[in-house]
């Protein structure tokens, strides 16, 4: 097939000289290095080069890797409609499927002096007769676009319009290239942003491969991470098809090749994974049949691999599309995959400093536990050897021994408040998850723990268009209950709580933006009670703190460590002397 088709069967008087000037050329160019919207740039290089080559009309059509078409988003002329602008030009090597495909196809410039006559035009507008196409070619060889200019004259186009398109087609590819480089540039710091926002918040790792999946250009995406218990890696996020299997989906260390990566602790990148001995095509994101450029590099800890980070592209059904990934597609995922390893050992410190809290905690409960226990144990004691002295006396008369009675009771009832509670804030962090009806879990909560007979006066607010949770709802109702119960001691008198669910309120919560990096519902306790003094403020959470006089001192810590074992927060915002309001926060995977 010839490079460049140059009718001679109609005059060349319609040829239009090339109004090329250093200074439309500089305007072009300066395009690159600008931080103008690259949908401007490329508009703005389709203009000049209308101007420049005396077209009628023009228009840029960038292509869809993933759908092998060509897309035609930039226009200039008269006549174009949404329909024309919306259009999609399959590519295709075969005559009579269009100029611009054809280009597309073979890289090489096209020019048409006739287009009437033409084998490959497919007329779109009456009055065409001379067409000239280029494709944008970037650095790796790919094609990235077309640039097609028309005239209604014929032989409008030379060999001097053709070097000029080129040169302008160049610049709009070089401007891809750095809008995409931008494009990662801000990926990556959108990654860092949510990996370290929080040292001690849940890590978002479905917006981790939202953003990665944007600034490389896929549709189909998962990270993995090692299940350290099973030693399998489990499917923790996904943006194609496999989303619905999030935390059940699983490979064995070495099983395909992402188990491969995750055990050897390598990249790798491929155009045909089929092809690959490793390949077991077990959990694709699509059917084998369409499947087409594999990439996954590990996610890497200090000393061990912790996860894999894996991409697909579709295959595409022309042979020219090159859709495979790069050596820079490749160094961005291993940067972003180093960003997760550190903010998952990060957050590995971070249990660890809890844990070590904890058991100090446990360490400090235990002592006062043993202090209490003591105390309640000498007083039974007491009572009984008061009671065997009467026996033995025969002086046991009726009074004497109900009193002593429900004063061995009341002992035993206290031991087992205390053993309860503190047996509580031991397992607090031991859940049992499932699927919940938040709204649910707080009717339950308020039903047992809301007094039915109180000064108090309850009022409800539950959204109606809450998603479903991951959580454990006997400890969230133990968690909600406490909440109820603190509420109402502290309102002897009467007065007012309000609980509400929804989604979360930014408002309530000034200066703690960083929670706006992950997906949150919200239960809030409002009262109108005497509220928390500013200066107890950072230690109502803290075990054996307590104003109360009865109880550890343990329940707002019990509550805490609920709120975190479900990866939530928990925070009082509430006025001083006008009422406390805790904040609960809870993530969630929904819409």
């Amino acid at each position: 097939m010839p490079e460049k088709v140059v009718r001679k069967d109609e005059s060349d008087e319609g040829a239009h000289p090339v109004c090329l000037t250093p200074e439309m050329l500089g305007r072009a160019a300066s395009l690159i290095s600008s931080s103008a919207d690259i949908g401007h740039v490329l508009q703005t290089t389709l203009e000049e080069a209308i101007l420049a080559l005396g077209a009628n009309r023009g228009f840029l059509a960038i292509v869809d890797h993933d759908r092998g078409e060509l897309l035609v988003n930039h226009t200039v002329g008269h006549d174009w409609d949404e329909e024309k602008r919306r259009m999609r030009l399959k590519v295709s090597e075969e005559t009579g499927r269009g100029i611009t495909s054809h280009v597309a196809a073979t890289g090489k410039p096209y020019r048409s002096g006739n287009v009437l006559k033409d084998p490959y035009y497919i007329p779109y507008f009456d009055d065409v007769r001379s067409e000239l196409a280029v494709p944008m070619i970037d650095s790796n060889r790919r094609i990235r676009g077309v640039i097609n200019v028309e005239s209604s004259l014929h032989n409008a186009f030379g060999q001097e319009h053709e070097d000029l398109l080129k040169a302008l087609a160049g610049v709009a590819a070089a401007a891809m290239v750095l809008a995409g480089h931008r494009a990662r540039e801000r990926a990556l710091v959108e990654v860092g942003k949510e990996l370290n926002a929080f040292s001690d918040e849940p890590i978002s790792f479905q917006k981790i491969i939202d953003v990665t999946a944007e600034a490389l250009r896929f549709e189909d995406s998962s990270l993995f991470l090692i299940d350290l218990n099973r030693g399998v890696l489990t499917l923790r996020a996904s943006r194609g098809a496999l989303a619905e299997q999030i935390g059940s989906l699983s490979y064995r260390m070495g099983e395909g090749l992402t188990g491969w990566v995750a055990k050897e602790g390598k990249p790798i990148r491929t155009t045909d994974p089929k092809k690959d001995p490793r390949w077991r095509g077990l959990h694709a994101e699509m059917p084998p049949e369409e499947v087409g450029a594999f990439m996954a590099v590990p996610i890497v800890g200090r000393d061990k691999v912790l996860g894999v980070l894996r991409v697909m592209r579709r295959r595409s059904p022309y042979k020219w599309l090159r859709n495979e990934f790069t050596q820079d597609d490749e160094g961005v995922m291993i940067i972003i995959a180093g960003q997760i390893g550190i903010a998952l050992e990060n957050r590995r410190l971070v249990d660890r400093l809890v844990y070590a809290e904890r058991m100090a905690a446990w360490g400090e409960g235990s002592a006062r536990s043993v202090h209490m226990v003591g105390n309640q144990v000498f007083g039974i004691k007491g009572d009984i050897n008061e009671l065997e002295y009467l026996i033995s006396q025969g002086d046991l008369k009726p009074e004497a021994a109900k009193e002593l009675a429900d004063n061995l009771r009341k002992g035993v009832f206290r031991l087992e408040e205390i053993l309860s509670e503190f047996r509580e804030f031991l397992k607090a962090d031991q859940l049992t998850l499932t699927q919940c009806d938040l709204n649910e879990v707080v009717r339950q909560a308020l039903e047992q723990s809301f007094p039915k007979r109180s000064k108090i006066e309850l009022k409800t607010t539950l959204a109606s268009d809450l998603p479903k949770i991951e959580a454990d709802p006997r400890k969230l109702q133990r968690c909600f209950s406490e909440l109820v119960e603190n509420s109402v001691s502290f309102q002897q008198d009467g007065g007012e709580l309000a609980v509400s669910t929804g989604r979360v309120d930014f408002s309530l919560l000034p200066g703690l933006a960083a929670v706006r990096s992950g997906r949150y519902v919200q239960v809030v306790f409002e009262d109108t009670g005497p509220g928390v003094p500013r200066d107890n403020k950072q230690r109502i959470f803290d075990a054996f703190f307590s104003t109360r006089a009865k109880g550890m001192g343990l329940g707002l810590s019990i509550v805490k460590s609920i709120v975190e074992a479900h990866k939530g927060k928990i925070y009082e915002v509430g006025e001083p002397e006008r009422g406390a309001r805790f904040v609960v926060l809870l993530p969630h995977n929904g819409g």
